[in-house]
């Protein structure tokens, strides 16, 4: 009503790396769209508030031998509608794909306040456009999320941790897929399996709980990074920053040298869309701005 510009946000642990210029004059906050809306463990689905932090969400599903297949930062003090809006890296990318593969809907603010719903309930549905991809990633350009519909799994039974000695040879090894396998700022290396325990002289076994604090640092490094690079071909053994093996995700905290077949994830460019899609997203209303440089 006052023509002010207005960004929805979480609690803002992210805006740092993926919209270092945003300068609205107002931040919708919505982080008291919080608690499980309805849980269906058997068909292991799950509505949650997107306000609800990460770690809050596990520890509601551990109860129930399940979990949500994304490992992204921040995952106490931010909140999934970050996760998913941003959006952000997981660990668990090689596994269970990226973490816009876990969302089947979800509920959504347009920028002239109307609230929509996309997607279903269920795994596999077919119904109309695929909305919820849209909003997935637009980092808050084109609706606040106020609740998402999540694809749940099961959680690890029998997980097998190792440090891994040489990073090389075990990607050239005939291994099953590991859940994780990432590496940290300073060189080690770190995987781990669920349900098998590899033969292999590069992998030294680890408690679970050394390899869970090197997942925390990795994770912790990423969050300080405003920038990583997206490979299509392995890279070399020692990152710059911390690695996402799975994922061929690398952290870097400059823009330095990126490998030709490299991207940047997140692209500093505008997309040349942005503007017709926020405008048939509200039409005629104020759109959910506003970054210093776009402004």
């Amino acid at each position: 009503a006052e023509g002010a510009s207005i960004t929805p946000c979480g609690r803002r642990t992210r805006i740092h790396r993926h919209r270092p210029h945003a300068a609205p004059a107002r931040w919708l906050d919505c982080t008291p769209f919080t608690g499980m809306v309805w849980l269906d463990a058997e068909d292991q689905t799950c509505e949650v508030g997107a306000g609800t932090a990460p770690a809050t969400l596990d520890a509601e599903l551990a109860g129930h031998g399940l979990m949500l297949a994304v490992d992204a930062p921040c995952a106490a003090e931010g909140t999934l509608g970050g996760v998913f809006l941003a959006p952000d890296l997981s660990l668990l990318h090689g596994a269970y794909g990226p973490p816009r593969d876990q969302v089947l809907g979800g509920t959504w603010m347009l920028a002239d306040g109307s609230v929509v719903r996309t997607g279903a309930r269920v795994v596999k549905s077919v119904a109309g456009y695929d909305l919820t991809r849209l909003f997935l990633g637009s980092g808050g350009f084109l609706a606040a999320a106020l609740s998402l519909v999540l694809r749940l799994q099961p959680r690890p039974r029998c997980l097998s941790t190792s440090r891994v000695r040489n990073v090389a040879t075990l990607r050239a090894a005939a291994l099953p897929d590991p859940l994780w396998h990432f590496q940290e700022s300073n060189g080690d290396a770190w995987a781990a399996w669920d349900g098998h325990t590899p033969q292999l002289s590069v992998l030294e076994p680890v408690s679970k709980e050394e390899f869970h604090e090197a997942r925390l640092r990795a994770l912790a490094q990423f969050a300080e990074l405003p920038r990583r690079f997206a490979h299509a071909f392995a890279p070399a053994d020692d990152p710059a920053g911390p690695m996402d093996w799975s994922a061929l995700q690398e952290g870097r905290s400059s823009a330095g040298f990126a490998p030709a077949e490299a991207i940047t994830i997140p692209t500093s460019a505008r997309p040349p869309w942005l503007d017709a899609l926020t405008e048939a997203c509200a039409p005629g209303a104020l759109p959910f701005a506003a970054d210093e440089e776009t402004a």
